[in-house]
Parts: structure tokens; sequence; C-alpha cells
């Protein structure tokens, strides 16, 4: 990929630089024409512009104006944000991860591409960004084979609470938060058969919704499941599941997306088997961020950051089954809990745009299971045309 040079300026819905003719110093003023953010300076042809975006989360300028269509996958499948030199920019944010910048002068998605890694991606179209109607740009989270999508668990997180170990049932997990508040834990040992006594393995407290970003940032992960042991490593509980990634697209002009992009949430982990003895679920995790910035957005296909389910609880003979990762093309289906084994709790299934109810995981009697995870969040920077299936509700600017 061809190097470029970029200014990342962090700004609130108010800054406007779709004007700039030449890059932004750190006070934001431009060059010799005096054209600053939110001046009535004429936008600049798709060929000579640099800087983009209207400022929902960043406005991002380059040294020079792409030059070059983005195709997207490209040789790198899944592309790792953590491999600097996979980033044809590595930008920082203020009390935010690193962003993984790739740009062209037109960005298009026409297979499936899925990024990974420890930085949030941002992709720029001078002109436009296109995921077609047989694309999908994917930063979602897996849980078997375990993958943690761009910018997963990055930013501030409220930790979500694991549950207490029980010789008798340990608690499930809390479900990750970020858009909305994940699912409590359920109690494990709830008749209290095993040590410690007096009902002392709840599930795991939950971690506070997220406010506004002021960041581009992923989802937050969910919280353990308890040991089904109290003292030693033996029936250990269930992992939780990762958070969704972060992506965000900017395009100059339009973005169009026919087929999918996705930041969902991993569902939350068990132990199977007779090694996950009355070990309790992890919590499912939150999904992660989408935001979308240009003139002219269209969506008529799907863009969704949903919740994972939370793990099924052990019981006297197995661990539980994992619960569901945060439905995608399924956009408005709750993933499914996972099922526990005999006289355990199961998991909580996964949140959508319409469900955020019921998202505790069940107690027991063994491991209790593990709560789902909250939502994720899109945010959108002018209207949307279309957009009858996106996954949370988008907040529009």
């Amino acid at each position: 990929m061809k190097s470029l040079g970029f200014i990342v300026l962090l700004a609130g819905c108010s800054f406007h630089a779709t004007g700039q003719n030449g890059p932004a110093d750190d006070s934001g003023s431009t060059g010799s024409d005096g054209a600053g953010p939110g001046s009535d300076a004429a936008v600049t042809s798709v060929d000579a512009r640099i800087c983009f975006g209207a400022g929902l989360l960043l406005n991002v300028c380059l040294a020079s104006p792409p030059d070059q269509a983005l195709s997207l996958p490209g040789s790198v499948n899944p592309l790792d944000t953590g491999v600097d030199a996979n980033c044809q920019k590595i930008v920082p944010q203020t009390s935010g991860p690193e962003l993984c910048v790739i740009a062209g002068k037109t960005a298009t998605v026409s297979g499936s591409f899925v990024a990974i890694g420890k930085r949030p991606l941002v992709v720029i179209g001078a002109d436009a960004v296109t995921v077609t109607s047989a694309g999908t740009l994917d930063v979602s989270s897996k849980i078997n084979p375990r993958r943690a999508g761009a910018g997963a668990n990055t930013g501030t997180c409220t930790t979500a609470g694991a549950g207490e170990n029980d010789e008798g049932g340990g608690g499930g997990g809390a479900g990750g938060s970020f858009g909305t508040v994940g699912g409590k834990g359920g109690t494990g040992d709830v008749n209290d058969n095993g040590t410690p006594k007096n009902g002392n393995a709840p599930g795991g407290a939950v971690g506070a919704a997220q406010p506004a970003p002021a960041i581009l940032r992923g989802g937050c992960g969910g919280g353990a499941g308890g040991d089904g042991a109290e003292t030693d490593a033996t029936h250990t509980g269930g992992a939780g599941g990762d958070g969704g990634g972060a992506v965000y697209l900017i395009a100059g002009n339009t973005i169009t997306i026919a087929g999918n992009v996705f930041a969902s949430g991993a569902g939350g982990g068990t132990t199977p088997g007779s090694a996950g003895v009355e070990q309790g679920g992890g919590g499912g995790g939150a999904g992660g961020m989408i935001g979308l910035d240009a003139p002219i957005i269209n969506v008529p296909g799907r863009v969704v950051a949903n919740g994972g389910g939370g793990g099924g609880g052990g019981g006297n003979s197995n661990g539980g089954a994992p619960g569901g990762d945060g439905t995608t093309t399924g956009w408005n289906t709750r993933a499914a809990g996972g099922n526990s084994d005999a006289d355990a709790g199961d998991g909580a299934d996964g949140t959508t745009f319409n469900t955020t109810t019921n998202v505790d995981g069940q107690g027991a009697n063994g491991g209790g299971g593990g709560g789902a995870g909250g939502l994720g969040l899109v945010w959108i920077y002018n209207t949307v045309q279309g957009g009858a299936t996106i996954s949370p509700t988008p907040t529009t600017h």
C-alpha cells in the first residue's frame, strides 16, 4: 500500500472541515486561503482534497490526496491492525487507542474482509466507500475459534464482574457493557451445597454503560465465570467473551453499504467436559462500534453491532455450552445463550436493537449461567437513506 502522511483532529459534532484545501496545523487553521473548520469555503474536488470527515469523532487530513483505488480484501486477510506494516498510517487519539488508517481514491469491499488486532480500523475513500452486495467488512469477535475484532476491548471499560468460585457451583460472569448495560451472571450453588456457605457465589456485577463516545474504540469484554472449586484451579470457569471491534468509514462523497458491516461481540465461554463440572459460564462480550461519515450515506444492507450470549453453567458431570456470538446476518435475532448441564443455569441470550431485557444468566444449584453482552454503538454523521437493517438504532448527527 502507498504510504500517506496523516494528521488526525479530534472534534465534536459541530466541527466541519470538508472545505479545507491544505493540511491543518494544531490550531485547526489551513493554508493561504485561510479556510478553517466551520468556514463557508467551497468543497474542493475529489482529486485535490486531503481532509476527510465532518467531525463525528475525528477529521483526518492526509499529506497528499489519495490517487489509487483501495480494494478489499487485499493481500492480507484478515488484516491485523496491530502490525504496523498493515496500516498506511498509525495515528493517535487523545485518551483512546491508536488508529490503523487505510485510504484510497475509492475504497471497495467486494468479498469477505476481516480486521483483527489492537487498533480500531479507519477506511477512507476520497470519493466513495462501497461495500458491494457480495461484500462484508467484519470486525466482530468470535468465540470458537477465538477471534478478537480490530480494536476490541479497547478504551476505558468498567470491568464486568467475574463469578465467585464455589465447589457447589461457581457464579456466572457478567456480560460486557458498552452502548447498553450487559446482564448479570447467575448465582451458583443456590442450595448452598458446597463451600463457601451462605450463598457466597453470586453472579458478577455488571459494568456501566459508556457515555457518548469522544473516541473510536471497541466494545467491552464479559466477565469470567467462577471456578467449580473454591481454592484450586480445577473445574475452571468459562472465559468472558471479547467485545466487538471498531471500524469507521469516511467518504468524500458517498458511502454505500449494499452488503454487510459487522462489529458484534463474542459469546461467553465455558470449560467443556468433566473439567467444567460446577463451573460458572462466562459473560458475553458487548457489541463494538461502527461509524459512518459522508455527505451521502446509503444503507440497503446490514450494519450490526450486537451483544454475545452468555455461557451455560456446569453441572454434576459436564460443563455447559458456550454462548452464541453476537448475531450479524440475523441482525434482529438474539444470539442464543449457552445451554447448561443438568441442574445448572443457562446463559442469557444476547442483545439486539429491539431486545435489551432479560439479559441476566440463570441461577442454579450447580454453576450459574453467564450474562448477555450489551449492545454496541452505531454513530452516523449525516442522513441515512435506507438503514432498515441497522442494530443498534443509530445515533445520528
